[in-house]
């Protein structure tokens, strides 16, 4: 029961005294009785030093409060990072990934914590991207994780997740839409090129960008969250990989119905037709350079623009094709002037250039500075005025397609618009943005280094999740960062070992407050032996 000090008031002579006694709350035949266990005098005449003194005796016999008593003989040692894991270990657990785990490892018999592993890594894409020797050594000197790893069972770990892919998202998937209703009626795909050392795998292949690299496509739900993942080789065109994503959305995750969002990259007619016939609502962008309905009948049809947020929109429909028209005044000065530099630059590099040469061989292949270029008969090379003044009709303006009958123009926009915010902030957490590159060879350690990734990017998006509904508006990298900056140290004390955390900054308390979580206690535990340097698991 619960001990305090009360203050009992005493009337005598017309006056009052208050003497302070400590009290303690005992269960007695169903009511709480309270038996005084030591009076300490009147509060006026109480001596502090007398309070030391009564403490100090009894400091010896205590486990935890003889470690805040300046005068003891103190060494703190050992500190390491301790609110940031704390919380991402608690965000693991609440998306119940400790548990889908060891479920799929219970029939196996392993000599390690495989859950644990598969945790350590993900944690340290979180935190510190390493190697998995540079995320091995991190487990165990810079954070309080709390158990205990060799660096070959991070290297298993990795086999176990790459034979569980399917099993893992899946099984993620459901418990996603039974915690939180996981909302997939909209969902988000995107794709981007991973670079890697080495071409063995037969993932490894020479992409657009020339370089040798992987494609990796993401399914993520409504709010950002990533659900499903796949790998593809480096030179496989985005559109290629609709149609797979659309079997496994029905296959593996029995989505019948939803909007199909998707950047510019993966449209194709065979495509549109593919939703269309799986019964899949679209809202894609489009090429407005290479689809020559866009370029010579939407962009050319006339109408007014109505605003919506802080952009101009236009619907425009042609042969029962719904496409709206997105006018971006901001970026339409910024593709202005980027491209009168670029003008600019060319006037002063072909004034005096030899069309001969190989610089103007270079200039007229130049991805972006040849689009501008024109050669006459002579050779010489000239502003081409013409492709100038086409160009300047894409300035500041993106086009979307939609099959939704009856979502309105601004919930088309916004659902595009979203897609762009979620492709630019998974592009800023450190669990995708420090992805690349990859070192590993196998074609099976490339795809489990993804998923930990994915998995790491999950547990990020899921914390901004809770700190919004919370009511604090933080990115995972900034409430990672201030959460890293809450320690757990050990303190050695009359050769008694404690581990202890340290104060807790303003704005960990803040975070802490937003996800609904307590402040754990000053002193988190007491280690087995003198001298060790032990810590207990931070559940």
């Amino acid at each position: 029961m619960a001990m305090f000090v009360r203050r009992k008031v005493v009337r005598s002579s017309g006056r009052e005294y208050v003497y302070l006694q400590l009290v303690e709350n005992l269960w007695v035949r169903g009511k709480v009785r309270q038996k005084v266990l030591l009076t300490l005098g009147r509060e006026d005449r109480l001596d502090p030093g007398y309070v030391d003194k009564v403490v100090a005796a009894l400091g010896d016999y205590t486990e935890r409060l003889q470690v805040l008593d300046p005068g003891k003989d103190l060494l703190l040692e050992d500190g390491r990072d301790y609110g940031s894991v704390l919380v991402l270990e608690r965000l693991w657990r609440e998306l119940g990934i400790d548990v889908l785990i060891r479920r799929l490892c219970s029939e196996r018999e392993f000599e390690f914590d495989v859950e644990a592993a598969i945790r350590g890594m993900v944690f340290g894409r979180c935190l510190d991207p390493s190697s998995k020797r540079g995320t091995w050594d991190w487990l165990r000197h810079e954070v309080d994780f709390g158990v205990q790893l060799k660096l070959h069972h991070l290297y298993r770990a990795l086999d176990v997740l790459y034979e569980n892919k399917e099993a893992i998202e899946a099984g993620l998937f459901g418990q996603m839409r039974d915690l939180f209703s996981l909302d997939v009626s909209v969902v988000f795909y995107d794709t981007t090129l991973i670079s890697s050392y080495g071409t063995c795998s037969e993932l490894i292949r020479y992409s657009r960008n020339g370089e040798p690299e992987f494609l990796l496509t993401l399914a993520l739900s409504r709010e950002g969250l990533p659900f499903a993942h796949e790998l593809h080789p480096g030179n496989t065109a985005d559109v290629v990989t609709v149609s797979e994503a659309v079997k496994a959305l029905k296959r593996r995750f029995s989505i019948r119905e939803c909007i199909f969002v998707a950047d510019r990259g993966v449209m194709s007619r065979d495509n549109l037709e593919l939703l269309r016939q799986g019964g899949l609502h679209y809202i894609v962008g489009c090429p407005m350079r290479r689809a020559a309905d866009v370029r010579d009948e939407v962009l050319s049809r006339p109408g007014r623009y109505r605003q919506i947020e802080d952009i101009y929109i236009k619907r425009v429909v042609v042969d029962g094709r719904r496409y709206i028209i997105c006018y971006n005044p901001l970026r339409a000065a910024y593709d202005r002037n980027k491209r009168q530099d670029i003008l600019e630059e060319l006037e002063a590099d072909i004034a005096e250039l030899d069309p001969r040469s190989k610089e103007a061989a270079r200039l007229i292949a130049h991805r972006t500075k040849g689009r501008y270029l024109e050669r006459l008969e002579d050779g010489t090379l000239r502003l081409n005025k013409r492709r100038i003044a086409q160009e300047a009709r894409y300035d500041g303006k993106y086009v979307i397609r939609t099959s939704h009958p009856e979502l309105s123009d601004e919930e088309v926009v916004r659902a595009y618009r979203n897609l762009a915010l979620i492709e630019r902030s998974f592009r800023s957490l450190k669990s995708l943005e420090e992805i690349s590159p990859v070192y590993h060879w196998r074609t099976r350690r490339i795809k489990a280094h993804v998923h930990v990734c994915v998995l790491a990017h999950l547990l990020e998006r899921y914390l901004e999740k809770r700190l919004r509904e919370g009511g604090l508006k933080m990115t995972a990298e900034q409430a990672l960062r201030h959460l890293g900056r809450m320690k757990s140290v050990t303190v050695t004390i009359n050769r008694e070992v404690y581990r202890m955390r340290t104060e807790a900054p303003p704005e960990v308390r803040k975070i802490f407050k937003a996800l609904g979580y307590r402040i754990p206690p000053r002193v988190q535990s007491k280690c087995s032996a003198p001298g060790a340097k032990k810590s207990t698991s931070i559940a």
